[in-house]
């Protein structure tokens, strides 16, 4: 009688054992997709810091006065569009920046305005013609230092030809620069 009773008692606790693992386990479970189930898609963000731009002279180009010029260069004021515009990073990496000109509007002939911008140094960069309308890449894999500061100039111009620009008076141009 003696084992029977010790065998009971061996059995008891045996069925005490493997029920609190099944319970362990269901509440483990139950834990994990509980968890799973309450994380948003994309939920993990990593920030490194944001880019700014400061628009010195504005972001919309609308109707400058523009009168035929020749070639200016970074000094020239008269006669042109001047921009100025500014792109800072506090992030910690290393950047690289595309800048834009996103024309809606333009009523000149075909390549009779011109674009040509500049870095802060009034060092030219890129230049060419403004299209009638669409987007113009004025500077693509431009480096930006982590937590630096890059400052540009977009000249915009009546190119000076030989053919007679008085029928160019009155035009319109509207831009915007991302």
């Amino acid at each position: 009688m003696m084992e029977s009773s010790e065998s009971k008692k061996s059995l008891f606790y045996l069925v005490v054992l493997v029920l609190t693992l099944i319970t362990m386990i269901v509440g483990a479970t139950l834990a994990y997709f509980s968890l799973v189930a309450s994380q948003e898609e994309e939920g993990t963000v990593l920030y490194t810091g944001k880019l700014e731009i400061n628009y010195i002279d504005g972001v919309f180009i609308e109707n400058p006065e523009l009168m035929p010029t020749k070639n200016p260069d970074f000094n020239t004021y008269e006669g042109v569009y001047r921009n100025r515009f500014s792109v800072a990073s506090s992030g910690t990496l290393e950047q690289t920046i595309d800048l834009e000109l996103d024309v809606k509007v333009n009523e000149f002939r075909e390549n009779a305005i011109k674009y040509a911008i500049y870095n802060s140094q009034g060092q030219k960069l890129t230049g060419g013609n403004v299209p009638k309308n669409g987007k113009v890449i004025l500077g693509n894999d431009m480096y930006l230092e982590a937590t630096g500061i890059a400052t540009f100039t977009l000249l915009i111009w009546l190119d000076n030809t030989s053919y007679n620009q008085n029928s160019e008076m009155g035009k319109a141009i509207t831009a915007k620069i991302n």
